[in-house]
């Protein structure tokens, strides 16, 4: 009676030895494809999660920047210096949130970090500023200042690669959505178009700093610069995004695949284990039938006894 409440229940076979005859090779087959499809779905919803974040990430990247260079036109173009303190001050929100958005992780993995997936991606925003600070100080022209800032972002062995950079060279591993899909997504806090946003931003974050002493000329100068560089770089964050968008897709269109073909295979396994549902149901109420009346029985046996009998 068990073993039909559980073919009524679930509509499948309870002893699947008997049901198949013995004959196992294509339900083995359909479980073990199974098994494969539901390991990739997991995977595909690990990658689905971890390059939406990083779409998400660029996008935020590319308005927050967009509007700091706005901000920064008109600032300049303002004849006191309150709008350039208040612009240096939305330009190092705007920093410390790129470095934030470039150590973002899902699940402890660390999404711009290369293989080095267990550590953020970038020291955190005030080291790296210190360090900036550090190496343009004493430096009077805007010549000498972007001279410093290339030096430290883009040269070999420079801040950035020693003290900003903390994930690999190497790109992380990739996702394998099917038997003959993977994808991997290059981005790593590294990339030049990262470096280019982190250096202009930090730029005019610097510019009115105190302990920096720039003559006000230069400081108007170095946010007029910061803002034209911001606006002329949100081309190559378009183009990230439009990478990662194609990522996106292809996440899509495979797990899409992945799911149908699972579906597919649980159709054919139930059919293979599948039970007539009325016929198991019949058998059940027999059964339950014969359990009562044995009962019925037990119990009118147990009252039996001699002296009730010669009553």
């Amino acid at each position: 009676m068990q073993q039909l409440q559980t073919e009524v229940t679930t509509g499948l076979a309870s002893n699947t030895r008997e049901h198949l005859n013995g004959s196992y090779a294509q339900l083995t087959d359909i479980e073990r494809n199974i098994s494969v499809l539901t390991g990739y779905r997991t995977v595909g919803n690990e990658a689905r999660i971890a390059i939406d974040t990083m779409q998400a990430t660029l996008t935020g990247m590319q308005s927050r920047t967009s509007d700091l260079a706005a901000n920064l036109h008109l600032a300049t173009q303002a004849a006191g210096q309150t709008s350039l303190e208040l612009a240096t001050q939305d330009a190092e929100t705007v920093f410390r949130s790129v470095v934030s958005a470039l150590n973002a992780s899902v699940a402890g993995r660390a999404l711009f970090s290369g293989v080095a997936s267990d550590s953020a991606a970038l020291a955190n925003a005030d080291a790296l500023l210190n360090s900036l600070r550090t190496a343009i100080s004493g430096e009077t022209t805007l010549t000498g200042v972007d001279a410093q800032l290339y030096s430290w972002f883009n040269m070999p062995g420079g801040g950035f690669e020693t003290i900003g950079y903390q994930g690999s060279l190497d790109e992380g591993n990739p996702f394998k959505l099917a038997d003959d899909v993977q994808i991997s997504v290059a981005l790593k806090a590294d990339k030049q178009e990262f470096r280019d946003v982190l250096k202009s931003v930090a730029k005019a974050a610097l510019a009115m700093d105190p302990s920096l002493g720039f003559a006000p000329d230069l400081s108007r100068t170095l946010l007029a610069t910061a803002a034209g560089e911001l606006t002329t770089m949100q081309s190559g964050l378009v183009d990230l995004a439009a990478g990662v968008g194609l990522a996106q897709e292809l996440v899509e269109d495979t797990t899409a695949r992945n799911e149908a073909a699972l579906s597919s295979l649980q159709i054919a396994r139930n059919e293979l284990l599948g039970v007539d549902g009325y016929e198991a149901a019949s058998k059940l109420e027999a059964a339950q039938s014969q359990v009562e009346l044995m009962y019925a029985v037990t119990v009118r046996a147990s009252r039996l006894t001699l002296l009730d009998f010669m009553r």
